[in-house]
């Protein structure tokens, strides 16, 4: 009896350790699985976007109207919107009392309202000493006629109803809405009753610089 007893009490000690042999094999296999996660936004380019247009938004080419509408000459200008930019507007005046106005159109074709955040009137590349504004005599030109003159000549940009100088870019709140366009004005003018020169003289104004941007 004893010794069954004493073969009984080794079975049970026999199955404990083997149990516990089971729970140290599956602690000694067991892995956690983390998952790291992100996310990266990268907005199409085309999502904010402002470019130029003539004033049906079919085509590059602008053809100035003068005032009067003869006497002189102004040469038609390029839009170019890989370059977002429009080149070629120049006057060929004679007299004073003459003025060229390009018309054309800022559009906004991305996704997004457009602030128009500033007009910058830029100093003439290269000039010496920096102006916005630069004058040249041609060859038996007297400067000083010139200096004269060059007061009276001017260019103005009007964006929408606000018309803006070299002297008065101050901008507030200006919008352009997803999908709307707004004229864009650029006034070369001689004013009427300026100084004149004896001879040739050329004007060389710096660019004009609309930034459009995504917040006030």
């Amino acid at each position: 009896m004893e010794k069954n007893r004493r073969a009984q009490l080794m079975a049970i000690v026999a199955l404990l350790l083997a149990v516990g042999g089971l729970s140290l094999g599956f602690a000694a296999f067991s892995q956690t699985l983390t998952i790291k996660s992100s996310a990266a936004v990268t907005p199409d380019a085309n999502t904010f976007n402002v470019i130029f247009t003539n004033t049906d938004e079919s085509g590059t080419s602008v053809t100035p109207t003068l005032a009067p509408t003869t006497g002189f000459t102004a040469d038609a200008a390029t839009i170019n919107n890989s370059n977002h930019d429009i080149t070629g507007l120049k006057a060929n005046f004679t007299a004073p009392g003459q003025t060229a106005t390009y018309t054309f159109k800022a559009k906004n074709t991305g996704e997004l309202l457009a602030y128009l955040n500033g007009v910058t009137f830029n100093n003439v590349s290269g000039s010496s000493p920096a102006a916005a504004k630069v004058c040249t005599p041609g060859t038996g030109t007297t400067a000083a006629l010139v200096t004269a003159a060059c007061d009276d000549i001017s260019i103005s940009v009007q964006v929408g109803s606000q018309t803006y100088t070299a002297s008065n870019g101050s901008i507030s709140s200006h919008t352009l809405a997803v999908g709307a366009s707004e004229n864009v004005v650029v006034t070369i003018e001689y004013a009427a009753g300026g100084d004149r020169a004896d001879g040739d003289f050329t004007v060389a104004f710096g660019d004009i610089s609309l930034l459009y941007g995504s917040v006030d």
